[in-house]
């Protein structure tokens, strides 16, 4: 069985893994370790996320989620001509969510470039990219790393407090905590265009100097989705 777990519980467990930052010493977002930095990216970044899944995306509620035992990895492996070449790989326990199911032991390779201040993602070796992390329109359209200006947007549980359009919509949210670390400024896109024809809706939540902080998508029928937030660096 997908062992899920509360956000309380897991929040705690999270602080305390070996790979989180310990209560007694809390520490910035990119204070140790090595994660990946889209403004300034090089061989060797890695960043780890916690799976969670999530339900009643069209509700006002926003704690309607748990997370899951699984992870998500990303570590960029190369550079080449069109950019950073990045391995993306799940690790698990036990069976996993029928979100996440689908060749749950591949690992995908797409490729990472910044372009007129927008990070580009490319598919590796086909013309369709791959990714448990970034999704169709991310990856038609890529992620603007300028700030954005206006509106202020509140994150709370695995959504944002803006009401449900089958629309785009972006802003910035600011001191956002997640896993006890405080995030000054990030930018949020969600884009919910493709929900108009029953496909998935995306929200992502990022900024240059942290990279993804939180990835999500969700479905139009069923109103679930699943996502990733990303763990604290290594001590």
């Amino acid at each position: 069985m997908l062992k899920q777990i509360t956000f309380t519980i897991v929040l705690a467990s999270a602080i305390l893994l070996p790979t989180g930052c310990k209560k007694e010493t809390p520490c910035g977002p990119v204070a140790k370790g090595n994660p990946i930095q889209f403004d300034r990216m090089e061989v060797g970044q890695s960043s780890r996320y916690l799976g969670l899944l999530g339900e009643k995306y069209f509700q006002s509620s926003t704690n309607d989620f748990v997370y899951t035992d699984d992870t998500l990895v990303l570590t960029i492996v190369g550079k080449e001509a069109k950019g950073f070449r990045v391995a993306e790989e799940v690790r698990y326990k036990g069976d996993v969510d029928n979100w996440m199911a689908p060749e749950k032991d591949s690992t995908y390779h797409y490729f990472l470039d910044i372009k007129d201040d927008t990070l580009k993602i490319y598919p590796d070796g086909s013309d369709y990219l791959k990714s448990r992390l970034f999704h169709y329109a991310a990856g038609t359209t890529g992620l603007s790393l300028a700030p954005v200006a206006d509106p202020k947007i509140q994150i709370s549980g695995w959504k944002t407090d803006l009401s449900y359009c089958e629309c785009f919509r972006n802003g910035y949210a600011v001191d956002y905590s997640l896993f006890n670390l405080e995030y000054d400024r990030l930018n949020v896109v969600i884009d919910n265009r493709s929900m108009a024809f029953d496909a998935n809706g995306e929200t992502y939540v990022y900024a240059g100097k942290y990279g993804i902080v939180r990835a999500s998508t969700y479905g139009w029928w069923t109103s679930m989705g699943y996502g990733w937030d990303l763990l604290p660096v290594a001590e």
